[in-house]
């Protein structure tokens, strides 16, 4: 039998026994929050029944979606609105819509600018224009706005037009220069007395099917040629006397087209150029008859 050894004055010494450690559990920080436990319902079904199945509601996928219709709806609260009329409206329904969207009270109240140096308009055209963008319901900027669009494309044809004449009358020249050859000044300058003794200068101005004008068309240059050829310079000078006799004022009219210095006769670029410079030609040779 063992003996247990003790020592005067001291106590048993007990084994020390091992010591289980435990988990560190985490301290929350002064800024962290427990989390509550979420339902797993999605926004929909966190409200009632009765305003879920709203079809106002039900359009809506995302609640930032519907937050942003309400805030959108409440923005419009107060500002005037404009209720569109129906298939079945009156014109008195819609005139009130017209109205309200800017139409002036009268066609009279249009303040409408048309400027143009290329075909310059009638002023009772401008009125018709007003009257008719009344009955449409056009505000002011409306009309303006179309008046601008037929003002551009009415300056654009007229810019193609001449440039299509220009290219006419060069056309003109140099073929009937490669045909005439030196003959050609004379032979040019016979046919137009013949035109313009026989001839109203507006028909000069005719347009002829392929776009050239009656006076710038080589086959009608030769003709007058032609005709000035079988005419005799006594007749040709006794019908341009006769048109003196008639009441022309020839040194008039070639004051009238020659004083402009930007006008056909001194703008070499001028489509009526050539035309122009021809007319004064034969109009100062009937003053020298």
């Amino acid at each position: 039998m063992s003996e247990i050894q003790t020592t005067e004055g001291t106590q048993p010494v007990a084994t020390a026994q091992p010591t289980t450690t435990a988990t560190a559990q985490p301290i929350l920080s002064s800024t962290q929050q427990p989390q509550e436990p979420t339902s797993g319902k999605t926004w929909k079904e966190a409200i009632s029944e009765e305003y879920r199945s709203n079809p106002n509601i039900e359009k809506f996928t995302e609640l930032d979606a519907l937050a942003k219709s309400y805030i959108n709806a409440v923005s419009m609260i107060g500002t005037d609105k404009i209720p569109l009329p129906g298939k079945s409206a009156t014109d008195e329904q819609w005139n009130e819509v017209y109205n309200k969207l800017g139409r002036p009270e009268s066609a009279d109240k249009y303040t409408l600018e048309f400027k143009t140096d290329v075909a310059p308009v009638d002023e009772n055209v401008i009125k018709g224009f007003a009257q008719n963008a009344h009955k449409l319901g056009l505000n002011n900027k409306q009309a303006q706005g179309i008046l601008e669009f037929y003002k551009s494309t009415l300056e654009g044809s007229a810019k193609e037009m001449s440039v299509n004449m220009e290219a006419a009358q060069a056309s003109a020249a140099n073929s009937l220069r490669s045909e005439w050859g030196k003959s050609y000044d004379e032979n040019l300058r016979r046919a137009s007395n013949v035109a313009q003794t026989y001839l109203e200068p507006e028909l000069l101005d005719t347009q002829l099917r392929d776009g050239s004008r009656l006076g710038d068309n080589p086959k009608i240059i030769k003709a007058f040629a032609n005709i000035a050829n079988l005419l005799s310079e006594d007749q040709i000078v006794g019908a341009e006397s006769d048109n003196i006799l008639q009441g022309r004022d020839v040194e008039k009219e070639i004051e009238e087209l020659t004083t402009d210095r930007q006008g056909a006769y001194w703008n070499k670029m001028h489509p009526n150029h050539n035309k122009v410079v021809n007319q004064v030609l034969a109009l100062r040779e009937m003053l020298s008859q």
